[in-house]
C-alpha cells in the first residue's frame, strides 16, 4: 500500500513539542565581490543559475533548523529558481521567520512584500506533507536571490523510551548535492545531549568529511559540489544524490560495525507488537469469512474471496484530504484493531492490509504483515538504521506451501498483484515471533501486457484507416488507474487521447470510442478507437513502401544520447503483443516482404513476422523488457538492443500498384 509513513513514524508524530527559544535571523551577510564576477557555473558551463551559498543550521536540542540560500540567476531559463517551494510535514514541524529579497547587480535590492502561501503537496494517512511557497520580486539574470527560514520540530524527550529495544533511530538528514551547481555549503548539526551519535554519508566530495567539534555540534563545510543532473531511467533521486544521515543510539552497539542485525530485530520486534495488537482476533474476522466464503471452497478461490470483500473497505488513504469539521460530520474515528476497521467499513492503507492478515488468519491461513520500502523513493540500505525506510507493507499468506504477496490496500490492485514500488525489494515479516527478513519477489513480465489489435484498409485514395483495441493488464493498468482516479470520464478520455497520439506519427486523427475496465482490477483496461493516418510512401513510378509497424515504438525515442552518467532502472518488466491486420485495395499487391526479424538478450527479447495472406498482410511482433538496476557501463549494450527494436519496428515492405504512373492514377 503506498504510503507516507510507517507505523513507528505515527506514534512519533503523537509527541509534544521541546520547549525551546530562538532569536530571530540577523541581517543578510555581505554579499563578496567574487560572487558577483561569478558568471557561469564552472564545473557545466551554460547553467541557468547557481548557488552561491547555502547554510543548514540544525539544533535537536532546541528542535529547530535554520535554512539560508544565495543564489544567482545567469540566463532567463533560470529565473524560474525565483519560485521557491519550502516542504514540511503537518503537525510536526512549522516553517516561521520566512525572509526574502532580490539583490541586482547595481546594488539596488527589491525587498518581497507578498504573500507567502501553504500549498499542499501530498497527503497520506490523514497527514499532510506540505509546503510554503512565494515567488521572489525582479528576478533578473545578473541578480542574486536570498531567502532563509527556519522549521520548528515537534518533539520531545517522550518518544526516547519508544527505541528502548530497538536501539537507533534515524534523525537529521543533510541532501548536500542540489540540482544547481553549489560554490560553498556550510552544516551543522547540534544533537541531544547524552544520546550517543553517529553519521554515515554517501557519495559526498573526496577529501570532504564531516567533523566533531569541540561542543559536541558534527560541522560540515564542502565547496564547488556539482549540480545533479538527472537523466532518464535513474534510480530515485535520493539513492544518488550526496547526503549524510544521522543517528542516535539508545542502548550499547555490538563491537561489530558492519552487523546491524540487532537493530532491526530489536526494533522489528517492537513494530510487530504493535502490528499484532492492532490485527488482534476478532469473532467477526471467521463471521465475515463464513458470510464470503463456501465450506467447499479451494484454498485459493477463498483467499480470492476474502481480498474481493476486504478491498471493498473504504480506503481513506486515496482520499481527498479532508478537514477536521468534514471527519466529524461524516463521523470518521480513530480506528484501534481491525475489528473497527471491518465494523465501521473505513480504514487506513495499512489498516486494510491488517484487515486482511486477520481474516486470512481466521479462514486458516498463514498471514503476516510485511513491511517494504517503497523503491521508488529510496532502496532499502541495511547500514542506514532507520525502520522509517519501511515507508510501505504488503502482506504475505502461504497458500498450498508457497509464500505469495498482495496488497489489497492499493486502490485497483488486482489479486496477486504487487505494485512494483513495492516487489522486488527487501522487507521484513511481522508476526507474533517478531520480525524476520523477507524477500519480496518481482513480477513476471507475463503480469503485464500490452496488447495491442488493429484491422486496417489502405483506401484508393492510399490513406489508411482502421480500427484498434488496446488493453492492458498488470502493472502498466494499476498505473493508469490511479493516475486518473480523480477525474471525470471527459478528464480520464483526454488523458488516454493524449496518449495514443504520442504512440503515431503527427498528423494522424484518433477518435476514441470505448473505454472499460476502469473500476476493476481484476479485468484488463481496454481501449477502442478508430484512426486515419496518412498511407504508404511512393518509391519509382509503380511501388510504394509501408511501414512493418503502423505507429513508432516506445524505444524509438529512449536512450538517444550516445552517453551516460548514471545508472539505468527499469522498475518492472512488462511484454507488448502486436497484431495487425492490413487490408489492400485491388489496385495493390505484396511485391516483398521482410524477413522475420529475431532478438534475444538479457536485457529482454524482439520478434517481428509479417504474412502476405493474399490482399492482406499479417502484422505480428512482441517485445519485452525485463527489470533490474544497470550499471552506466552497460548502457551501450542496452542501447544497442533497443536500437535494434528501433530500427526493426522501422522496417518497411514493398507494395506493387497496379495504376500509378498511368493517367489519373498518380498523386
Amino acid at each position: 500500500m503506498l504510503r507516507s509513513l510507517t507505523r513507528l513514524g505515527l506514534l512519533l508524530l503523537a509527541v509534544s513539542p521541546l520547549a525551546a527559544g530562538l532569536a530571530r535571523a540577523q541581517d543578510w551577510p555581505q554579499i563578496p565581490k567574487e560572487d558577483w564576477a561569478l558568471k557561469d557555473d564552472p564545473a557545466n558551463p551554460g547553467a541557468a543559475a547557481i548557488i552561491l551559498y547555502r547554510e543548514e543550521i540544525t539544533d535537536d536540542k532546541n528542535a529547530y533548523s535554520q535554512n539560508y540560500y544565495r543564489v544567482k540567476i545567469l540566463k532567463d531559463e533560470g529565473k524560474k529558481y525565483g519560485d521557491i517551494s519550502i516542504p514540511f510535514l503537518k503537525n510536526v514541524s512549522r516553517i516561521e521567520d520566512v525572509a526574502v529579497r532580490t539583490v541586482h547587480a547595481d546594488g539596488r535590492i527589491t525587498e518581497f512584500d507578498g504573500n507567502v502561501y501553504t500549498k499542499e503537496v501530498v497527503k497520506a494517512r490523514g497527514v499532510s506533507y506540505l509546503a510554503k511557497t512565494f515567488t521572489l520580486p525582479e528576478v533578473e539574470p545578473g541578480n542574486i536571490i536570498e531567502y532563509r527560514y527556519t522549521e520548528r520540530k515537534k518533539i520531545d524527550a517522550g518518544f526516547r523510551s519508544w527505541f528502548s529495544g530497538g536501539g537507533a533511530s534515524r534523525t537529521a538528514n543533510w541532501i548536500v548535492q542540489d540540482d544547481l551547481f553549489t560554490k560553498h555549503a556550510h552544516f551543522v548539526f547540534v544533537p541531544i545531549p547524552n544520546f550517543g551519535l553517529s553519521w554515515t554519508w554517501t557519495a559526498i566530495p573526496v577529501g570532504s568529511t564531516p567533523q566533531r567539534r569541540k561542543d559536541g555540534a558534527v560541522e560540515y563545510v564542502a565547496e564547488n559540489i556539482p549540480a545533479f543532473q538527472a537523466e532518464d531511467y535513474i534510480p530515485p533521486e535520493d539513492t544518488l544524490k550526496a547526503r549524510v544521515e544521522f543517528f542516535y543510539f539508545y542502548t550499547a552497539v555490538p563491537k561489530n560495525a558492519l552487523d546491524t542485525s540487532w537493530y532491526w530485530k530489536g526494533q522489528g520486534k517492537q513494530v510487530a507488537d504493535a502490528v499484532e495488537a492492532f490485527i488482534g482476533k476478532d469473532k467477526s474476522f471467521s463471521r465475515e469469512v463464513a458470510a464470503v466464503t463456501d465450506a467447499s471452497d479451494p484454498p485459493e478461490v477463498k483467499l480470492h474471496k476474502i481480498y474481493d470483500r476486504v478491498q471493498k473497505i473504504r480506503n481513506l488513504s486515496f482520499e481527498e484530504q479532508k478537514t477536521q469539521q468534514e471527519e466529524k460530520h461524516e463521523d470518521i474515528r480513530e480506528n484501534r484493531t481491525a475489528s473497527d476497521v471491518l465494523k465501521r467499513g473505513y480504514g487506513w492503507g495499512n489498516q486494510i492490509n491488517d484487515l486482511f492478515v486477520g481474516m486470512a488468519r481466521a479462514a486458516g491461513f498463514d498471514a503476516a504483515i510485511v513491511d517494504v520500502p517503497q523503491r521508488d523513493r529510496r532502496f532499502f540500505a541495511p547500514h542506514l538504521l532507520d525502520w522509517s525506510q519501511l515507508n510501505a507493507d504488503v502482506v504475505v499468506v502461504n497458500v498450498g506451501g508457497k509464500d505469495q504477496f498482495f496488497d489489497p490496500a492499493t486502490l485497483f490492485c488486482p489479486y496477486g498483484l504487487v505494485p512494483w514500488q513495492e516487489n522486488r525489494t527487501t522487507g521484513f515479516r511481522l508476526d507474533n515471533d517478531g520480525s524476520a527478513e523477507i524477500k519480496v519477489p518481482p513480477s513476471p513480465s507475463s503480469d503485464t501486457i500490452i496488447s495491442r489489435k488493429a484491422t486496417l484498409q489502405i483506401g484508393d485514395d492510399w490513406n489508411v484507416t482502421g480500427q484498434f483495441e488496446v488493453s492492458f493488464t498488470g502493472q502498466d493498468a494499476l498505473e493508469r488507474r490511479l493516475e486518473n482516479r480523480q477525474r471525470d470520464d471527459t478528464g480520464r478520455r483526454k488523458a488516454l487521447e493524449e496518449e495514443l497520439k504520442s504512440w503515431f506519427p503527427s498528423g494522424t486523427t484518433i477518435t476514441l470510442n470505448n473505454v472499460t475496465g476502469w473500476n476493476n482490477g481484476n479485468e484488463p483496461l481496454k481501449i477502442g478507437f478508430s484512426v486515419s493516418v496518412e498511407g504508404p510512401r511512393r518509391v519509382g513510378l509503380s511501388r510504394l513502401l509501408y511501414p512493418a509497424m503502423p505507429f513508432p515504438g516506445e524505444a524509438k525515442y529512449v536512450f538517444a544520447s550516445a552517453q551516460r552518467t548514471l545508472p539505468i532502472y527499469i522498475t518492472y518488466p512488462y511484454e507488448q503483443t502486436d497484431e495487425f491486420t492490413l487490408q489492400l485495395p485491388k489496385s495493390l499487391r505484396v511485391e516483398t516482404l521482410p524477413a522475420a526479424r529475431k532478438l534475444n538478450n538479457v536485457f529482454g527479447d524482439y520478434e517481428l513476422t509479417l504474412e502476405d495472406h493474399g490482399g492482406t498482410v499479417l502484422i505480428r511482433r512482441h517485445f519485452t523488457l525485463q527489470q533490474g538496476l544497470i550499471g552506466r557501463e552497460y548502457y551501450s549494450d542496452l542501447r544497442g538492443f533497443l536500437t535494434s527494436v528501433r530500427q526493426s519496428d522501422e522496417t518497411q515492405f514493398l507494395l506493387q500498384s497496379t495504376t500509378l504512373g498511368q493517367a489519373g492514377g498518380a498523386r
